[in-house]
């Protein structure tokens, strides 16, 4: 079974509004931290893992690259409608006046995040894919009284690797109908020569890593925003850190320390194909 490892966050985004024309500072900054954070990332998988496979890309290498770009553009864009859909409901008119509160996946895609690495990976690696989809901007100041700031912006980040699980358990379900049916069986799974088995493989893989991923506790990733809220205004000193160092934090991990990233991973791979397995038994 051909498995994806790692993936790189999805980012928060900017556009113009009639209200909202100028991206403030703050979104700015996570803007810059996000492009690099994608950077970083990037070529460490690059460099760790061994990408390129000589020779050109044949038919299977075609499909393969078509089937991963179609799985990325739908889970960017479930997860970046997630983070537009919470900060809409808490009182934010921003992701809607920009045009994100849609499950259109073209409202959320990067043309270099979405398309032309995840193309580029899907012919000449090894089962590799990362990307990114464009980010939404969001302005915690619309959000209700109900909720703090801070508790607002944890929702929203918090939304969008949850939508990564709930599409993960969601291709689980349509596994456990395939193979109830007949449609699929084992040998077709661990071969992937039915259509269907390396689609919702390489979808189910991608949505759980998604998931893992964007909740390391560290910013800009979404785990960050979450770790703020838990971590509260007592220790808001603690935050800046890692607001301000959260780049170095991710370059000594994926760099110095991969081994870190492996053991985070690990589990969460381990527990996906426990429960895959158990789906198709």
């Amino acid at each position: 079974m051909r498995c994806l490892r790692l993936v790189a966050p999805t980012c928060p985004s900017q556009a113009g509004s009639p209200h909202l024309r100028q991206p403030s500072r703050e979104s700015e900054a996570r803007l810059r931290a996000n492009a690099v954070a994608n950077i970083l990332f990037c070529t460490y998988l690059a460099m760790s893992t061994g990408l390129v496979v000589a020779g050109a890309p044949g038919v299977a290498e075609l499909r393969y690259a078509g089937i991963l770009v179609i799985c990325m553009i739908l889970a960017i864009g479930v997860h970046e409608f997630a983070h537009a859909y919470t900060a809409h409901r808490l009182g934010d008119p921003t992701p809607e006046s920009q045009g994100r509160l849609t499950l259109n996946p073209i409202a959320h895609m990067d043309p270099i995040g979405t398309l032309a690495l995840p193309i580029a990976l899907g012919l000449f690696s090894k089962g590799m894919l990362f990307g990114w989809g464009r980010p939404v901007e969001t302005q915690s100041r619309y959000f209700t009284r109900r909720i703090t700031m801070r508790g607002g912006m944890a929702l929203v980040a918090f939304a969008g690797p949850l939508s990564n699980l709930v599409q993960a358990a969601l291709t689980l379900g349509v596994l456990w109908i395939l193979f109830a049916t007949g449609v699929l069986d084992r040998a077709d799974l661990a071969a992937e020569m039915h259509p269907l088995a390396t689609p919702l493989l390489v979808f189910y893989s991608l949505n759980v890593l998604l998931f893992a991923f964007n909740l390391l506790p560290v910013h800009p990733l979404d785990g960050g925003k979450v770790l703020a809220w838990i971590l509260g205004p007592k220790y808001q000193h603690i935050d800046d850190f890692l607001a301000r160092y959260g780049f170095v934090i991710l370059l000594v991990l994926m760099f110095a320390v991969p081994v870190v990233l492996h053991k985070v991973f690990g589990p969460v791979m381990a527990g996906a194909e426990w429960a895959l397995h158990a789906v198709v038994s």
